[in-house]
C-alpha cells in the first residue's frame, strides 16, 4: 500500500497520528491510561473526572477535554454503554461497561513500545564470557550489550555469531541473561525464517547476499547470507542458511531424533546455524545453496533455491 493511502485504524495518515503526540498533556493522558491498565484484566475504563485527577495536571477541564478528544478515535476510545461503542470485543465480553475512556490497541502498542525500551539505570552490561568455544578458532566467545544491541563475538578471530536489536529488559536480570537473550533471538529469527515480520506481521521480501555486502566482520569465513526485510515497517535481519532452515520441520525432527533440540539450543551453539561450514553455494545466478548436517553418524541434506523453497531433501 502506498504511503498516500496508508491509514491507521483511527483513519489518519501515520504522520498525522504521530503529530497528535506533540503535547505533554496528551502524552500524560496516554501514560496515565497505561498505568491504570497494569497487567491484569481487561483495559480499564476511566471516567473523565477520574482520568483528569490521576494525570495530576493542573489545567481546567475544558483544556483537558480538548486534548483528550484529539486523542480519541486514534489512541484512545470512549466507551459509551448506551450506544455500545467499543473497539475491543474481548474486554466488552468481560463484564458490564461504564462510561469513560481507555487506550485503543494503537495506544496500548505505542506505550508498550516505550515501556519495552525503558529500563532503570544504565542498560549497558559488562562483557560476559560464554561457555562455548568459537567454531572457527576455538577461541573465547564474548557476549556484550550496548546501544540496544546484544552481540556474541569471538574474542580471538572476531567472527560475529549474533548481532540483534534487543530490548534492555532482556538483560536486566543478572541470572539467566544469556538464556533469555538466546530465546528472544531465536524467536525473532524463526519469525524471519517463516516469512513473517516479528514487529508488524507483514510479509517479508528476501534476497541472497554476498557476505562482504553486509559489513559483518570476517566475511572471509562466510559463504552467503539471506537478507529478509519488511516493506511495511522497515524491519529487517540477516540469517545464515542454517538459521533460516532451523524453522524447517524436517530439520527439527532429524535433530530431535538424535538428541538435539534446535528449538531450545542457542543458535551460537549450533555449528550448522552459527557458521557456513556446512553450506555449499551451488549456483549464484540464480542462487541455489545446500546445507549438510552430520549428526550421530547420520546425514541430512537440504537444498534451497532463490525463492527460499526447499527443493532438495535427503537423509543418508
Amino acid at each position: 500500500m502506498d504511503d498516500e493511502t496508508r491509514l491507521t485504524y483511527g483513519s489518519l495518515p501515520p504522520e498525522a497520528a504521530l503529530s497528535l503526540l506533540g503535547n505533554d498533556v496528551r502524552t500524560t493522558i496516554l501514560w496515565t491510561l497505561s498505568e491504570a491498565r497494569g497487567g491484569d484484566g481487561p483495559p480499564p475504563i476511566l471516567p473523565f473526572s477520574t482520568l483528569k485527577e490521576r494525570t495530576g495536571l493542573d489545567i481546567d477541564s475544558s483544556r483537558f477535554n480538548y486534548h483528550l478528544q484529539e486523542l480519541t478515535g486514534t489512541f484512545v476510545e470512549r466507551v459509551d454503554p448506551d450506544t455500545r461503542d467499543d473497539a475491543q470485543l474481548v474486554s466488552g465480553m468481560a463484564g458490564p461497561k461504564t462510561d469513560g475512556f481507555r487506550l485503543r490497541p494503537e495506544g496500548t502498542t505505542l506505550i508498550r513500545t516505550v515501556r519495552a525500551w525503558s529500563i532503570d539505570g544504565d542498560g549497558s552490561r559488562a562483557r560476559v564470557e560464554l561457555d562455548q568455544e568459537c567454531h572457527h578458532c576455538d577461541g573465547t566467545l564474548i557476549g556484550r550489550y550496548e546501544n540496544a544491541i546484544f552481540a556474541v563475538q569471538c574474542d580471538d578471530c572476531d567472527y560475529l555469531y549474533d548481532y540483534n536489536l534487543t530490548p534492555p529488559g532482556i538483560v536486566a536480570a543478572s541470572d539467566g541473561r544469556l538464556d533469555r537473550v538466546a530465546a528472544f533471538n531465536r524467536q525473532q529469527r524463526r519469525a524471519f525464517a517463516s516469512g513473517i515480520c516479528p514487529l508488524c506481521a507483514g510479509p517479508l521480501d528476501s534476497e541472497f547476499q554476498e557476505p562482504a555486502e553486509t559489513g559483518y566482520p570476517r566475511s572471509d569465513l562466510r559463504s552467503v547470507l539471506i537478507r529478509r526485510g519488511c516493506a511495511h515497517c522497515g524491519n529487517k535481519d540477516n540469517l545464515t542458511v542454517g538459521e533460516f532452515l532451523c524453522a524447517d520441520a524436517g530439520l527439527i525432527a532429524f535433530c530431535h531424533e538424535r538428541g538435539l533440540d534446535v528449538t531450545t539450543t542457542p543458535l551460537w551453539e549450533l555449528p550448522f546455524a552459527a557458521t557456513d561450514r556446512a553450506v555449499t553455494v551451488e549456483t549464484t545466478d540464480p542462487w541455489t545453496v545446500t546445507l549438510q548436517i552430520d549428526l550421530a553418524g547420520d546425514r541430512l541434506v537440504l537444498g534451497v533455491d532463490e525463492s527460499l523453497a526447499v527443493v532438495k531433501r535427503r537423509r543418508a
